[in-house]
């Protein structure tokens, strides 16, 4: 009988309690926490995978693909449930939200781009100040978002800043493909085309290659390693090995093309490169010399 009493007395409690998250108020503070709530879960799905590979690395595109998986489940739940509590409201606003935003695009199709861009921009975790993109033919260390242009730092064909500022629209991010080359920090994939002719030396060519690659890099190589390797753990992906690496392709039947690919820091770029080709040629040319030499006195 107590019992019964005490349900029965905490009835009006628990009426109030109803009505007041019935209420606008209610509302945005259950909002607010199911959003907590969903985040909590994304935190704690991602440190019990980072455990998981820790004690039994399994492949890590498995990995990569069961985490997006249950991360975007979490979120599409609590959208959902939010948009369920204010689905009253909601049917109001969208009409008129439809109205106006039909209006405005009739008005200006651009200037909605724009808009949509710099919402774009801001929500993409992986873009931010200092990050090095490419935008179509325009490269550049961005320095500037707002809500109808972004504003990049030019850096020029030799991967170096030319001083010119860029002030680009928004609209490009839906026209143009958008590359982040320092999505992964400070360190970098960079890569150098080398062409020949079908008389080039193969073994001696690529292993000058290497040891140019390697002498330039010596004092990060290893840093560079443990860094992609953090980056593979916390992220779920397979990135390509920091150590210098070479290889080969037919252009046509007259060219053979050397593709060098090693990790450096992403303000080393342009100097690295410049330096390694230019080394590469001269020593290149006095190796094709000093060979040259015993088959002419040969003949």
């Amino acid at each position: 009988m107590e019992i019964l009493q005490f349900f029965k007395d905490l009835e009006p409690t628990v009426e109030q309690v109803f009505n007041f998250l019935e209420g606008r108020l209610g509302k945005l503070i259950l909002s607010i926490a199911i959003l907590m709530l969903a985040t909590t879960i994304n935190r704690l799905m991602h440190w019990r995978l980072l455990r998981e590979t820790k004690l039994t690395p399994p492949q890590t595109g498995n990995v990569r693909a069961t985490w997006v998986r249950r991360k975007n489940i979490v979120w599409v739940t609590g959208l959902l449930l939010v948009l369920a509590l204010w689905s009253g409201q909601i049917t109001g606003f969208l009409i008129s939200l439809a109205a106006i935003g039909g209006a405005l695009l009739i008005v200006s199709k651009e200037f909605i781009l724009c808009l949509w861009g710099a919402l774009v921009i801001s929500l993409n975790k992986s873009l931010k100040i200092g990050s090095t993109i490419e935008v179509g033919q325009f490269t550049g260390q961005l320095v500037n978002t707002g809500f109808v242009t972004f504003e990049l730092a030019e850096i020029g064909p030799s991967k170096k800043q030319t001083g010119r500022l860029l002030s680009l629209p928004n609209s490009l991010v839906f026209t143009q493909a958008m590359k982040n080359l320092s999505v992964y920090g400070s360190y970098g994939i960079h890569l150098i085309d080398f062409n020949f002719d079908k008389s080039v030396k193969i073994q001696a060519a690529e292993t000058l290659a290497l040891k140019l690659a390697n002498e330039a890099g010596k004092h990060w190589i290893e840093e560079a390693e443990r860094h992609f390797s953090a980056v593979e753990r916390d992220n779920f992906v397979d990135l390509p090995k920091a150590r210098p690496e070479v290889f080969w392709a037919s252009i046509d039947e007259k060219c053979l093309r050397m593709t060098l690919r090693f990790a450096c820091p992403l303000n080393k770029r342009g100097q690295l490169e410049k330096s390694i080709v230019k080394r590469f040629w001269v020593e290149y040319g006095e190796l094709s010399t000093v060979q040259a030499e015993p088959d002419s006195k040969t003949d």
